[in-house]
């Protein structure tokens, strides 16, 4: 009887994994790079056609004007165009752009709550145990575009050299004396070779450091991470 019970788990942990290995989308982000590193965007073609990581963000021949070698297939334009940040409390002590610099907008071609490279949109990624693709805008999340003025705003870290921000655990690259998504976000960063940091508990790297790999920080930590630039927080 125990056997049996063992067998008919095992069919349905296995029925499980390939429903979920055949749901998977084109770009499978699970697969370590050549020098056996993951990370978030650690794109590989899972149907074996294409063995790049960068193609569904870049394409080496008839790339876009958004950034260098962008890829056009992945545009910005799903629903209401997003509008300048305005703060519910009116504390706002820098003034937010109205203009969408073009790496943000890079970003936002998937991070908007849809994702055309793989083709699912949010509740996917929300139900999903891996989750934490979709971002949910209204829920405290921090404004882009701001300019960054240690004079106007006393309270944020006025150590800036050329044009980055300098803290404790890392370095944050401003956008023409603005935050943009790149100033906190590196899209290109990876964990340790060997170690996998995409799910949580599976990783033997020090969760401070695997979260900051999991969520692109540009910092080795994710303990401290808002004070590097907001030192009375």
């Amino acid at each position: 009887m125990k056997t049996k019970i063992l067998f008919i788990l095992l069919f349905m942990f296995l029925f499980a994994y390939m429903a979920l290995a055949q749901n998977c989308s084109t770009y499978n982000c699970h697969a370590p790079d050549n020098n056996n590193r993951t990370g978030a965007h650690n794109f590989q073609r899972s149907d074996g056609t294409d063995k790049s990581p960068c193609a569904p963000c870049h394409k080496p021949h008839n790339a876009g004007d958004k950034i260098p070698l962008w890829n056009t297939v992945n545009k910005f334009d799903d629903g209401v165009a997003y509008s300048a940040y305005t703060s519910p409390t009116d504390t706002l002590d820098n003034t937010p752009s109205s203009n969408v610099y073009a790496g943000t907008e890079a970003c936002m071609s998937c991070h908007d709550g849809m994702s055309e490279s793989t083709g699912y949109t949010y509740p996917y990624f929300e139900n999903i145990p891996m989750g934490g693709f979709y971002i949910n805008y209204s829920n405290a999340q921090h404004p882009i575009g701001m300019n960054y003025d240690s004079k106007a705003d006393a309270g944020l870290n006025g150590n800036v050299v050329s044009g980055e921000v300098v803290g404790n655990i890392g370095k944050y690259k401003l956008v023409g004396g603005k935050v943009e998504c790149i100033t906190c976000h590196d899209p290109h960063k990876k964990g340790p070779a060997g170690e996998s940091i995409l799910f949580t508990g599976s990783y033997s790297t020090p969760e401070d450091q695997a979260v900051a790999y999991q969520k692109l920080l540009r910092s080795s930590s994710v303990q401290g991470f808002c004070n590097e630039c907001h030192q009375d927080k």
